[in-house]
C-alpha cells in the first residue's frame, strides 16, 4: 500500500436521514432545472454522485420522488408565511413583509421559486390537487390576517377576506414571473407595495 493510499481519507458514510436529505437537495436543483415532467431517478443519481438503485431505495417510484420534492417546496413557503403572520403588527406592514420575504426567498433559494412556478401550471392528475390544497392553505393564512385587520379597523368592512387573500396569493405568481425578467429589485419591491395598497383600498 502506498503512503498516499494509507493517508487518503475515506468517503464519509451518511446516515439514512442525511442521505435522504442530500438526495432531496439534488432533486430540488434538478427539478428546478429540468421541470417536474422531465427529472427522474437517473438525473438525481448523477447529480448526487450515487447509483440509481440508491435513489430508488429512498424514493421507490417517480411519484414518491415528486411528492417529496413538492412537500419540501410546500413546507418552505408555508413556513415563510407562518413566520410573517405569527408576528403582530399592522396588516399593511405584514402583507408587505410577506411579499418582500417572497422576493428575498427568490434571491436566496431560486430553486424553490422555479419548482413552484412549474408546479403552478402542472395541471396533471397527480400534482394538481396537491397544488390547489397548498394554495388554499396560503389563502387561509392571508385571509386570517385580513380578518384580524378588519377587526382592528385597519381596512374597510367591505373588504372580502377570502377574495382579497386569493388576489394577494395570485399576485405572487406575477411577481415570480417578474423575477426572471430584467426588472430591478427596487421595481419588484414597489410592485409589492402597490399591490398591497390596491388590494386594501376596497371596492
Amino acid at each position: 500500500m502506498t503512503d498516499s493510499a494509507r493517508t487518503r481519507p475515506g468517503r464519509r458514510r451518511l446516515t439514512p436521514e442525511a442521505r435522504r436529505e442530500q438526495l432531496l437537495d439534488c432533486a430540488l436543483t434538478v427539478f428546478a432545472e429540468r421541470g417536474l415532467g422531465r427529472a427522474g431517478h437517473g438525473s438525481i443519481a448523477e447529480a448526487a454522485g450515487v447509483s440509481v438503485p440508491t435513489v430508488f431505495h429512498y424514493f421507490p417510484t417517480r411519484e414518491a420522488l415528486v411528492d417529496a420534492v413538492l412537500e419540501r417546496v410546500e413546507a418552505f413557503f408555508l413556513r415563510l408565511a407562518d413566520d410573517i403572520y405569527a408576528e403582530d403588527g399592522p396588516l399593511h406592514e405584514r402583507l408587505v413583509a410577506h411579499g418582500h420575504a417572497f422576493l428575498e426567498a427568490a434571491r436566496t433559494h431560486p430553486a424553490y421559486i422555479r419548482v413552484w412556478l412549474d408546479w403552478s401550471t402542472a395541471i396533471r392528475e397527480h400534482v394538481w390537487p396537491r397544488y390547489l390544497d397548498f394554495q388554499e392553505r396560503l389563502v387561509e393564512l392571508v385571509g386570517a390576517a385580513i380578518d384580524q385587520g378588519r377587526t382592528r379597523g385597519e381596512v374597510s368592512t367591505r373588504i372580502v377576506s377570502a377574495s382579497t387573500a386569493r388576489l394577494f396569493v395570485g399576485n405572487a405568481h406575477m411577481a415570480a414571473v417578474m423575477m426572471f425578467a430584467p426588472e430591478s429589485e427596487l421595481d419588484l419591491q414597489e410592485h409589492v407595495r402597490h399591490a398591497v395598497r390596491t388590494l386594501l383600498s376596497g371596492p
